[in-house]
């Protein structure tokens, strides 16, 4: 793939692209009412553990996009202290997002999303009005003709508790608790089990934690948490 030019990058702008997995208020009715009562910790943990960010279609739209937030470091915090989102996620780049098709949406009045919506287009603009006052959240949208797209990597992974860890999942290696040396694989004896572990995208990825005391994230190299 070549490489993308993204020009000049002011400091209003951000190469930090959000998907937050805790966002305060209404979601659309047609999101399964399961990953609705997850906490953020929890659908954060299903992306880690599933190495895949779900997708489902915005309200006024029915082209399922995975939507993320683009926030310099005083927008991440404001968008946090303001409550409409927590600080649980994960981080990707401009480039990342683009490279696969994705961009940010423009806010328009309804007469514009109406055009926008003649053409098939609408999951590439929010309204704006008294009813949709969502400006300040910066939208880029990765629109999918799939539930679902896989990520192979992460920027960074975003966390509101530097003490909290994904659970362990399967890794595909085998050990012999009897002697603790490794095992070609499952051979019907009771001794031989599946070893577990974080996730490789927890383990491979940077950490960025959330501090409310300094309105910042503490940013932690791969494996530095683990």
């Amino acid at each position: 793939m070549a490489k993308l030019e993204l020009g000049v990058v002011g400091p209003a702008q951000s190469d930090d692209l959000y998907h937050f997995t805790g966002r305060n208020g209404s979601r659309p009715t047609w999101v399964p009412e399961d990953i609705q009562r997850m906490t953020p910790q929890e659908r954060l943990e299903c992306i880690l553990k599933e190495e895949r960010l779900r997708a489902f279609a915005p309200f006024g739209t029915t082209r399922a996009c995975v939507c993320f937030s683009e926030s310099p470091p005083d927008h991440l915090e404001h968008l946090i202290s303001m409550g409409r989102f927590s600080p649980w996620g994960v981080v990707s780049g401009r480039a990342g997002l683009l490279g696969l098709g994705g961009g940010a949406v423009a806010y328009v009045p309804d007469d514009v999303f109406d055009r926008f919506k003649a053409r098939g287009l609408e999951h590439w603009a929010v309204r704006t009005g008294s009813d949709s006052a969502w400006m300040h959240e910066r939208e880029w949208r990765l629109p999918l003709t799939k539930d679902a797209v896989r990520i192979s990597s992460v920027r960074a992974i975003l966390v509101g508790d530097p003490n909290w860890r994904p659970s362990p999942v399967e890794t595909g290696e085998w050990i012999d608790r009897s002697t603790g040396e490794p095992a070609p694989g499952p051979d019907g004896s009771p001794r031989v089990e599946q070893v577990k572990g974080l996730p490789r995208l927890w383990r491979e990825s940077a950490i960025w934690v959330w501090d409310a005391g300094s309105g910042a994230v503490v940013k932690h190299p791969p494996g530095a948490l683990c």
